[in-house]
């Protein structure tokens, strides 16, 4: 009896210690569209995260605002400013840089013969765009 009592008294402590915290709620701010030849969604804000899925030039992305309870607004993460995303099922984070208001006049667009011939498989799209990931972009501090 005792124990049942100590056991009893041992979850209710832990369950009144635990602090609710409230999700955020996840609002769209508008459709943007990836201006680079492949990328990935990641499922952090770091070009070092899993990747979640790999997309092509012009492919639309649904840009999220999350909002706190408190009522803080979260649009840009991290140091290269991602966006939070949603492309088809996946949520993940895109780099702001990569995105653009309109569509953009695409590699693969306007040599499509030639992007076609180079019979690239959904594993050579992954790797290329891996290695987008890997850009430094911005201009150089070298004289």
């Amino acid at each position: 009896m005792s124990k049942t009592i100590l056991s009893m008294m041992l979850i209710l402590s832990f369950n009144l210690g635990a602090q609710t915290t409230a999700p955020l709620t996840k609002t769209l701010v508008g459709v943007k569209y990836f201006n680079q030849m492949m990328g990935n969604v990641h499922q952090n804000a770091s070009r070092y995260s899993q990747v979640l899925t790999t997309i092509s030039c012009n492919h639309p992305v649904k840009v999220m605002k999350e909002t706190s309870k408190d009522g803080k607004e979260f649009l840009l993460y991290g140091e290269n400013n991602w966006y939070s995303v949603v492309v088809g099922p996946y949520e993940g984070f895109i780099m702001a840089d990569y995105l653009s208001d309109k569509k953009n006049v695409c590699f693969e667009e306007e040599y499509s013969k030639f992007f076609d011939g180079l019979n690239l498989d959904i594993n050579d799209l992954y790797y290329w765009a891996r290695l987008y990931d890997q850009y430094v972009q911005g201009k150089s501090k070298v004289r």
